[in-house]
């Protein structure tokens, strides 16, 4: 509360405070530009909306229970229609960066964010962009890349299972569930020094569908964060970025934290 953005701040009177959730989702107005998109989230400009910003955006969104009548979420969707391209098949994560085509983040997030709202979504696009979803994911390990390096990718993988259908979920999930061992970082020591997927970010509540596979490894991820929190008390960035944004992401990743914790009761409330 003395060091984060607005925006975390509002999250965390949300979850710990009783407050009213209509507050955040007014404040992130102030991060919505008139095309409907997001920017100045963390990850894709700071004034020009993009896609990756638009699906951090739709996070905080879905976390306070954003309806498809708030103003605010319909022109988000409308501008996550309007900037697919329907050429290439894809959304292009930051203005600055033409995609070559379909990349799981954040289009897959995307799409999730679409069955989230489809009330507001005509079928036909959904489709559309349904089968790209799933034509493409079973791509996503054919490099000789590690498994580790792919870690963004099935997050966004992740976001999509949990909101899209019952059939494709279960696709996803197994899919998900096969690499985990090999997409989390398990060695402890890497976990604040080393840009890696932490346990708990599969599993941020024990009610994840991933949790129980990986239960072991998520508690010690979340013992880990608190052994390790900085003096001011935001937990440790285990990249390097400009002042600016190491602003931006200590108020993000203690938020993410906080909630976590919460979530699996090493909190005392």
């Amino acid at each position: 509360m003395n060091h984060g953005r607005d925006l975390e701040q509002e999250l965390f009177r949300f979850h710990f405070e009783n407050g009213n959730p209509q507050n955040a989702v007014a404040l992130l107005l102030r991060y919505q530009g008139e095309n409907g998109g997001f920017r100045n989230m963390g990850e894709g400009h700071s004034a020009i909306p993009n896609g990756i910003d638009t699906s951090m955006a739709f996070q905080c969104l879905s976390e306070v229970g954003a309806s498809s009548s708030d103003e605010v979420v319909q022109k988000g969707m409308q501008y996550i229609m309007d900037s697919y391209d329907h050429e290439l098949g894809c959304w292009h994560p930051r203005p600055n960066e033409r995609s070559k085509g379909w990349t799981d983040n954040p289009c897959a997030e995307l799409v999730g964010f679409l069955y989230e709202y489809r009330d507001l979504v005509p079928e036909d696009f959904l489709k559309d962009v349904t089968e790209h979803a799933i034509d493409n994911m079973s791509t996503i390990h054919t490099s000789e890349e590690p498994r580790q390096f792919y870690f963004l990718e099935a997050l966004s993988l992740f976001r999509l299972a949990i909101r899209i259908d019952e059939l494709f979920k279960s696709f996803i999930l197994e899919k998900l569930k096969k690499d985990i061992m090999e997409i989390i970082e398990t060695d402890s020591s890497k976990w604040s020094t080393v840009y890696c997927a932490k346990p708990f970010f599969f599993a941020s509540s024990p009610e994840s569908p991933l949790f129980l596979p990986i239960k072991e490894h998520v508690i010690k991820s979340l013992e880990n964060e608190i052994s390790t929190q900085s003096e001011n008390g935001h937990f440790i960035l285990n990249w390097n970025t400009d002042e600016e944004g190491a602003k931006v992401w200590k108020s993000i990743w203690t938020m993410d934290v906080l909630k976590a914790l919460k979530n699996h009761k090493m909190i005392d409330l």
